[in-house]
């Protein structure tokens, strides 16, 4: 007769078996997927730091090189008008570009130039005395160009310019802006010479980059 207290005593002992066998390969499993998860977490978030430190690199990168640039802001477009303004003597272009012609000698000899303000604006002085002892006012807002050639074509003339881009450009003669005078306003303020009569650069303080022949 067998005795139900070995019985139990045998199923107990096998249950327990059972259970030391089966425990490591769960609990392995187990770790190992805890593991993977958090290394996959770890990784993720270590990407994501990465990335971001990236990311500050190339702003102070960006920030460098505008500080390079002089740190000017784009010139903004020019809005125009329904009709081309009379003092554009050249045209109206695209973008609204207005040309100012003064390409012949003595043709706007000792005269004040307005450019429109709704205009961007060049004025080109080539002729002997084209534009000599005059005065170039810029739109406030817009950018400018100032052309000079021919002997004394801006000889002694005052380029007033605003606060977006202003540039003279003095051509091949030897006397093209002689006694000239760029006032530069808050944007970026330039002169380029061909020729050997450099214009003065002032009020370059107020500029956000200035540069003289």
């Amino acid at each position: 007769m067998t005795n139900p207290r070995m019985v139990r005593a045998i199923r107990l002992v096998a249950s327990s078996a059972w259970i030391l066998l089966l425990a490591p390969a769960c609990g392995g499993g187990g770790g190992d997927g805890a593991q993977d998860d958090g290394g996959d977490a770890a990784d993720f978030a270590g990407d994501v730091a990465a990335d971001a430190d990236a990311d500050a690199d190339a702003a102070v990168d960006a920030d460098a090189d505008a500080g390079a640039d002089g740190g000017c802001p784009a010139d903004p477009s020019p809005p125009g008008a329904a009709t081309c303004p009379a003092a554009c003597t050249g045209g109206c272009g695209a973008g609204n570009v207005c040309t100012i012609d003064c390409a012949s000698n003595a043709a706007c000899d000792g005269q004040v130039i307005d450019c429109p303000p709704e205009y961007a604006c060049i004025v080109v002085c080539n002729g002997v005395d084209a534009c000599d002892t005059g005065i170039v006012n810029c739109p406030p807002g817009y950018a400018c160009t100032l052309v000079c050639d021919g002997r004394d074509g801006c000889g002694d003339l005052a380029l007033n310019c605003g606060d977006a881009s202003c540039s003279a450009e003095c051509g091949t003669n030897l006397e093209a802006c002689t006694g000239m005078a760029v006032h530069c306003g808050s944007g970026a303020c330039s002169a380029s010479c061909t020729g050997s009569s450099p214009p003065e650069m002032t009020a370059c303080d107020a500029s956000c980059s200035c540069t003289g022949c």
